[in-house]
Order: C-alpha cells, then structure tokens, then sequence
C-alpha cells in the first residue's frame, strides 16, 4: 500500500500517509482550509501507531479518556478521543522545532467508528509491507 488516506465524517479533510521510506513517511493534513505536511521519523514507533488504529477499530463503541501516539522526535502526534456514540474525534498536532523557525499546526479530524476497521487495516498493511 502506498498511501493510506482518512476522510473526515463532516467535511473534505483529510489525514494522508504516504512515501514510507525506510524509517520514514509523510503525513499531511489537506482541507479546503489549509495544507500542511511534515516529514516524520516513524523508527520503531510506527508499530504503536498501528496499535493506536487497531484498538480503535476494536473500541469502536467508544472509550474513557484520550489515547495518544506521537513519533519520537514528536513531528506528529495524535490524541484521540470518543463518545458512546460512535464519534471520534482526532486531534493532529505537526512540529517543527528545529532550526531557525519552529512551527507548530494543530487540527482536529472527526471521524465516525464505521471507518476505523478499514483504517486500522490500511495503515497496518502500510507500515507493514
């Protein structure tokens, strides 16, 4: 699989994962609104990413509290939360803090549980080829 691509419940957002290459991948936030991409160190932290997505697609009737993953040099993290309603609600953070301009963007991508089957199966056979 080359690129694995959630679609958010309410509008044309979109997390998108692609170009793995050896311990890294892309991962970019697109909407109407804004764009923006960061290139993330994975290592070995792209196996608790695929446990992040497989408990969900498992929990998909919701859970207590947040559940997070963030790569190690923390270019991106995801906190994710829900109700007993199905609805899942994906915070984005992306950073830069190195060099002479560091940045930071957060976004949230709402989901329903319906999707995380699929999801939790798209980005396991991504991280995993």
């Amino acid at each position: 699989m080359n690129e694995v691509i959630i679609k958010s419940a309410d509008t044309a957002a979109q997390l998108v994962l692609s170009n793995i290459e050896d311990d890294y991948f892309t991962a970019a936030y697109k909407s109407h609104d804004v764009f923006f991409f960061k290139r993330v160190w994975g290592y070995t932290d792209c196996n608790l990413l695929v446990d992040l997505f497989a408990y969900m697609a498992k929990e998909w009737k919701g859970w207590d509290g947040e559940i997070n993953w963030a790569s190690i040099e923390q270019e991106l993290s995801i906190t994710c939360t829900s109700d007993k309603k199905g609805h899942i609600a994906v915070k984005l953070m992306f950073s830069q803090y190195e060099g002479a301009e560091p940045w930071e963007a957060q976004v949230v991508l709402n989901l329903e549980s319906g999707v995380m089957e699929k999801a939790s199966k798209d980005i396991k056979a991504f991280f995993h080829r």
